[in-house]
């Protein structure tokens, strides 16, 4: 049994990354900044800015999945947010080059992009320029270029993932309706979101692959998450965009995920119109739940 360490282990998106992991037949130690509960084996509570305690947590494993930093730069100052991003992931990286750990998954950001209304074509893909417009997009897109040169210096096979609006498990209600019911809440977004689960298999998915050195993917649903069709949502929202690369002519979303499904044979499962249903079934609250 491979052991995998997934870092952000008790974050919205990680909690169905350990699951879907050990469901696939992994060992998972979990890394988080979050207390360890005294029934809770395999986890162990760490600040990924302490590098001996990454290295030591690190030891023994075959993979990692680093998605433990802050999920935005607006809670924190700059320089809160580029410690932990920066030296967290560098710490990361090094362990992994110094432990001989081959196969790492980052999480990167669509944040590296910048604002939308500047790309020169949609859909979006993992060519279209990068023009972050503050410190979390920028230091992502660094550590994708420190990743490259890190599976170029020690033969490290990493994936970096740039998911959109990540809808977690059992938050629909108060994290994600809102963004479907007019065409404005999630303009600004291309309308563009993911499950937790589909970002979790595409962990999974590199993590089982035979591909070598460093590689970044867009992870997307497949629509938009509202019922206008794409090219009126386009004709109002984003008119000077000349450039678009395909039909669009009913739902389809304007992130391309054509590589990750190419060289990993990934695809979404989950699209929003079955997470309210799943929402409905379930019972649900529109306020967050307690942790």
């Amino acid at each position: 049994m491979k052991k995998v360490v997934v870092t952000g282990a008790k974050g919205g998106t990680g909690v169905s990354i350990v699951r879907v992991l050990r469901e696939a037949g992994y060992q998972v130690l979990g890394v988080d900044l979050k207390p360890c509960a005294f029934w809770e084996q395999d986890y162990r509570q760490l600040d990924l800015e302490e590098g001996a305690g990454v290295h030591d947590a690190l030891a023994g494993a075959d993979a990692i999945v680093h998605f433990g930093s802050l999920p935005t730069d607006s809670w924190t100052s700059w320089e809160a947010a580029y410690r932990n991003l920066a030296v967290g992931g560098y710490h990361v990286l090094q362990a992994a080059a110094n432990l001989r750990i081959n196969r790492v998954v980052l999480a990167s950001s669509p944040m590296i992009y910048g604002e939308y209304d500047r790309v020169p074509y949609l859909p979006i893909d993992e060519e279209t320029p990068k023009l972050p417009d503050g410190i979390y997009g920028a230091v992502k897109q660094n550590l994708e270029t420190l990743a490259r040169h890190y599976a170029r210096w020690h033969g490290l096979a990493i994936a970096a993932l740039r998911p959109q609006r990540i809808v977690y498990e059992g938050s629909y209600e108060w994290r994600f309706r809102k963004f479907t019911e007019n065409d404005v809440a999630a303009a600004d977004s291309l309308w563009s979101y993911i499950d937790a689960r589909d970002v979790a298999t595409a962990c999974l998915a590199w993590l089982q692959s035979d591909c070598t050195g460093f590689e970044a993917f867009k992870v997307a649903a497949d629509d938009v998450c509202v019922t206008t069709p794409t090219r009126k949502l386009l004709a109002q929202h984003y008119p000077k965009i000349a450039d678009l690369r395909g039909e669009l002519s009913q739902r389809e979303g304007l992130v391309s995920c054509a590589k990750l499904k190419q060289m990993l044979g990934w695809k979404p499962m989950h699209r929003w119109q079955s997470m309210a249903a799943e929402s409905e079934a379930q019972g649900y609250s529109k306020t967050p739940p307690v942790r």
